[in-house]
């Protein structure tokens, strides 16, 4: 690995860090929310996510990466659809 694989791994895993308590989407938008990250040592291990239908399954942290979750923000959600509207109501 190169420095700069190097770099860019550091980066991807501060963007997708699992936070216990937040909610993430998936590429499809079905949502998934942190329960638990477990440790050996110092050293993240495992992830417990749940689903809205309440199922929970234990990931390891290679395969949390995989998933390609991004952080849920409803906020943000509301405010992208708004300036959509805001945007087609302008258009002419």
């Amino acid at each position: 690995m190169n420095f700069i694989e190097s770099n860019y791994q550091r980066r991807k895993m501060s963007v997708y860090q699992p936070i216990p308590g937040y909610w993430y989407s998936n590429i499809i938008g079905h949502l998934q929310q942190v329960r638990v990250v477990l440790y050996a040592g110092a050293r993240q291990t495992r992830v417990v996510i749940e689903n809205t239908s309440g199922q929970r399954r234990s990931v390891s942290l290679a395969d949390w990466y995989r998933l390609d979750l991004a952080l849920h923000s409803p906020g943000t959600d509301r405010r992208r659809r708004r300036e959509r509207k805001d945007s087609t109501e302008t258009s002419p």
